[in-house]
């Protein structure tokens, strides 16, 4: 019996280094959620359900409202982070987290900001902004429904908080947009790609907006006023170890287009990291962690 045991011991131990795909522990993924965590919750259970099955571990996505992502990292409470690129700055600056992949969307691996006034206000360009009441997600932490836009606005010599009447922070972007259809705010600030969703859900019509500062990109469909930027980046934090993250990667590439995963989280999947060049800048030009000295 004694020799049984020991076999079976010996087994498990081998198994053990034969199979290293397989986590110690529940992983706990932190998903930016700029529409609300419900909705985060909804569009990325079945990819957290992918990731269980692919590393052999119960995988747990923590939706993340845009004020909180930082501190969700820095309190170590999750092991990845798949968010905006200032996030993603952040976290390899200074924590010393390392970039995975980058998300892969229906309209490609970039994406921007909008700013949006109601159709027939005449708001159409930066200076016509002036004097204007505009609401925008929580300053300096949203990429794309603040960031981007402050950024572009700066360069176009119109200080968001010089500038206009007033400027507020909201909750959710959605309810952003609804304002300014119902003309309690002037214009707002959100990220590419919402306007069209809330069109197909039945909540909007593209035609009750104006795009301020319009602009065309190559291979980019979405409307939109800002510079293109990286898609949301999926970054290990510490301590997850080189070879976990390796893992992780492996199966990021492996997701596919036409994957139940994808199809619910409404992706192709993801792509090598896209440059963070062009964010840096910008985060370096409004001083924003993690160059806000």
């Amino acid at each position: 019996m004694s020799r049984m045991i020991i076999r079976l011991v010996a087994l498990f131990a081998l198994l053990a280094i034969l199979v290293p795909n397989a986590y110690s522990q529940d992983l706990k993924i932190g998903v930016l959620a700029p529409r609300g965590e419900l909705n985060a919750s909804a569009r990325w259970q079945e990819f957290g359900q992918y990731l269980s099955g692919e590393l052999g571990s119960t995988v747990i996505i923590v939706p993340l409202p845009p004020a909180k992502a930082i501190d969700a990292t820095n309190s170590g409470k999750i092991d990845f982070l798949l968010s905006h690129s200032p996030h993603t700055v952040y976290v390899e600056e200074k924590l010393g987290g390392h970039v995975l992949a980058t998300l892969n969307t229906q309209a490609g691996p970039r994406f921007g900001g909008v700013i949006i006034s109601k159709k027939g206000s005449g708001i159409l360009t930066a200076d016509d902004l002036r004097g204007k009441n505009v609401m925008s997600l929580k300053f300096k932490a949203a990429a794309g429904a603040y960031i981007f836009q402050a950024y572009h606005l700066l360069g176009k010599g119109v200080d968001p908080h010089k500038d206009f009447a007033s400027i507020r922070e909201g909750k959710k972007q959605d309810d952003l947009v609804l304002a300014v259809k119902n003309g309690l705010i002037d214009a707002a600030f959100v990220r590419t790609g919402l306007l069209e969703s809330m069109q197909r859900e039945g909540k909007i019509k593209l035609d009750e907006f104006e795009i301020v500062d319009s602009r065309v990109d190559a291979d980019f469909p979405l409307l939109h006023s800002t510079a293109l930027y990286p898609e949301w980046c999926m970054s290990a934090l510490p301590p997850v170890t080189e070879a976990d993250a390796k893992r992780m990667s492996g199966a990021l590439f492996k997701l596919g287009p036409d994957m139940p995963a994808a199809s619910k989280a409404k992706i192709k999947g993801f792509v090598q990291p896209v440059s963070l060049d062009g964010i840096k800048q910008a985060l370096k030009t409004l001083q924003i962690a993690p160059y806000s000295g």
